[in-house]
């Protein structure tokens, strides 16, 4: 027992860091050595303990930011090759991209920033984003703030309307009784801000207008619906007719037609245009072009008419706007119609039309008669072929033997009624059979 106990006490050698105190010999080497970049050739615990910093900044301390130093004038060695600053590399410049930098122009070279040591200031003053402010210049803020009420203000009195708020923002303002004038604005009566709403309440989404699976695609994560849901409805019962339907409406073609000059004149003039990065230079460009091409196509018009006249025919004739028809007609070299005085032949059908038989005037089933039949209109006659005819005097004999023929349909009618009391139904004789044999007497 001795013997091991020695051993033991030759193996768990106790050592001292370098402030003299004693480190557990049962303490493993990963957490007794230092990392590399502390530099400590020794082992110690002294980076496992909390380091009391000296000269610790705090937000009091102020210094200089976005600074700049004297102006170059010369490109030195070693300096941005995009601005000639020599307190970054060209990888580090945030001064906007030159096509040749200063270094081989050696014009508008920028001058050194100020770097400022910060290296007593703790994380939050160096993420302190208000250091380096100096609050005298807010007061040039609030004196051109007060100068655009005053102006604003005046504008009001002049157009006459002025409101007793004085508020700057016409967009919502306050009619004397809390409400806002503007629809779509609710306010929150927790806080002072109003908020606008995308929809009322009583809009029905995109999305349930058409609830089959095979309809319109709709997006849910940006919340459109490019195409029709409804395509089979007729057009006065489609409320919504998606969004591409939207895109090619209102202002939107004067965008794309916008965006087309731009293309065309950037590559024919070799111009830098862009709806994008320069919207407010294309727009200026697109209209003073437009302007100047209209100018053009009316001096020109202008310069044909006192050279050649005719202003006088630009006045529209009504006779000749309202009388257009669907009527074709051919014309002659002489300018005056082909044929005018014959009639266009209309097309004839597989029957006989228009034939007349033994000095008839009318054609035959121009007339019906519930006795006699058809007949000719200009006599009355029922006798298609074997008839000449006979003008107002067949008619007078065929009203007379119509009436004739009448009297004895209802005679006939009623002797066959008193007979069938007394006769079996087989021995009856129908009224139509009756009819029948009185159109042949």
């Amino acid at each position: 027992m001795s013997f091991n106990k020695k051993g033991r006490e030759d193996l768990m050698q106790i050592t001292n860091d370098e402030d003299g105190r004693e480190i557990n010999p049962h303490m493993p080497q990963y957490i007794i050595n230092a990392p590399w970049y502390l530099k400590e050739s020794t082992p110690s615990l002294k980076h496992q303990r909390i380091r009391k910093q000296q000269n610790t900044s705090t937000f009091d301390n102020w210094y200089q930011r976005g600074s700049k130093g004297a102006t170059n004038f010369k490109f030195k060695k070693g300096a941005c090759t995009n601005c000639g600053s020599t307190t970054h590399q060209s990888k580090d410049c945030c001064e906007r991209p030159r096509t040749i930098g200063a270094k081989y122009t050696g014009k508008d070279i920028q001058s050194d920033d100020i770097v400022t040591n910060v290296a007593g200031l703790n994380y939050d003053a160096k993420r302190d984003r208000w250091n380096g402010y100096d609050p005298e210049t807010y007061k040039s803020q609030i004196e051109e703030y007060e100068i655009l009420e005053e102006k604003r203000k005046e504008a009001r009195l002049q157009e006459g309307q002025q409101t007793e708020s004085g508020n700057l923002d016409d967009e919502f303002k306050d009619n004397g009784t809390g409400e806002h004038q503007t629809q779509m604005t609710t306010r929150d009566p927790r806080t002072k801000t109003m908020t606008r709403n995308l929809r009322i309440r009583e809009d029905r989404a995109n999305y349930l207008l058409n609830l089959d699976v095979n309809s319109a695609y709709f997006d849910p994560k940006s919340r459109s619906l490019r195409e029709n849901p409804n395509p089979h409805l007729p057009p006065e019962k489609q409320v919504f007719k998606g969004l591409n339907q939207i895109r090619l409406t209102g202002e939107t073609l004067q965008m794309y037609e916008q965006e087309r000059f731009a293309w065309q004149y950037a590559e024919q003039h070799n111009l830098n245009l862009n709806t994008v990065s320069l919207p407010t230079l294309t727009e200026k460009t697109y209209k003073q072009i437009k302007a100047k091409k209209e100018e053009q196509k009316i001096g020109r018009a202008e310069s044909l008419i006192d050279r050649y006249g005719g202003e006088d025919h630009f006045d529209p004739q009504l006779d000749l706007l309202l009388g257009q028809t669907e009527k074709y007609v051919e014309y002659e070299e002489d300018g005056l119609p082909k044929n005018p005085s014959k009639k266009k032949d209309l097309t004839k059908s597989k029957y006989q039309e228009d034939q007349f038989y033994g000095d008839h005037t009318s054609v035959w089933g121009s007339w019906w008669s519930d006795v006699l039949g058809w007949g000719y209109d200009c006599c009355y006659s029922n006798e298609k072929l074997n008839s000449v005819c006979l003008g107002d005097n067949g008619k007078r004999l065929q009203l007379n033997k119509e009436a004739r023929l009448k009297r004895e349909i209802e005679e006939d009618l009623q002797k066959a009624q008193t007979q069938d009391q007394g006769s079996s139904p087989l021995h009856q004789q129908p009224q139509q059979k009756i009819i029948q044999q009185a159109q042949q007497q």
